[in-house]
């Protein structure tokens, strides 16, 4: 039989995600070079990646939480976001983010997903957070690096991946805030696939070429995310 649409959405995303964590340097192939910045290659775009991979890993956990209810995926999407951002205080480390602030967010997530769950906090807050950090990563990548005060160089190639970063996060909170608002869940993975396919396809279109990133693997997975989310309607 089959798998439903969401859990092969979801099996997809977690196992890009755990292959960028494990081996960032092939997670997107074709690059000869992460960094064109000597000293950095390895502190970089690489450990930016692993970032990407946690919180992707994060993103399916919460498509599969929504089909339990909005309650549940908003409870334990902040779980998500709790567990991502406590995976990735060793990525960051390596470009010297600093972890008050993290540990801080971990924290929050970790309370206000509680809360969620015990019905005294609105699930549209799990949206929010989710919608507003990673709006903010995408569309100012350069604002987010000098936020965080990293301490290494971050090339072309490297501000492509925060926006990525944020893109992937935004997509949880898109998701989020289609089940808060009383989409069906397959309504809700479709637009949040659909995002994703724009994401990639702007990616592979306006900013691969830029960055010395070949066009295939974003171009493959902007169309297998649009045929998921075309999938999900029928």
């Amino acid at each position: 039989m089959m798998l439903p649409v969401t859990e092969i959405g979801a099996g997809l995303l977690a196992t890009s995600g755990a292959f960028a964590w494990v081996s960032p340097q092939t997670n997107l192939p074709g690059f000869k070079d992460y960094d064109t910045l000597p000293g950095f290659k390895e502190y970089t775009t690489t450990a930016i990646v692993r970032a990407i991979g946690a919180w992707q890993i994060g993103l399916a956990s919460v498509l599969l939480a929504g089909k339990h209810g909005v309650t549940v995926g908003a409870g334990y999407g902040l779980y998500a976001a709790s567990a991502s951002a406590l995976a990735v205080v060793p990525a960051w480390e390596m470009l010297g983010r600093e972890k008050s602030s993290q540990v801080g967010a971990i924290l929050v997530f970790a309370l206000l997903g509680r809360l969620t769950l015990a019905g005294r906090a609105s699930p549209l807050i799990s949206a929010a957070a989710y919608l507003l950090a990673g709006l903010s990563i995408y569309f100012t990548p350069k604002s987010t690096a000098g936020l965080y005060k990293l301490n290494k160089p971050v090339s072309a190639l490297g501000y492509s991946m925060i926006s990525l970063y944020g893109g992937v996060i935004a997509t949880a909170g898109i998701y989020l805030a289609a089940l808060a608002q009383g989409l069906a869940q397959p309504v809700c993975f479709a637009v949040a696939f659909g995002v994703n396919a724009f994401i990639s396809l702007k990616f592979a279109v306006v900013d691969a070429g830029k960055v010395g990133c070949p066009k295939a693997g974003p171009l493959i997975w902007a169309a297998v995310s649009a045929v998921l989310s075309g999938l999900a309607l029928k």
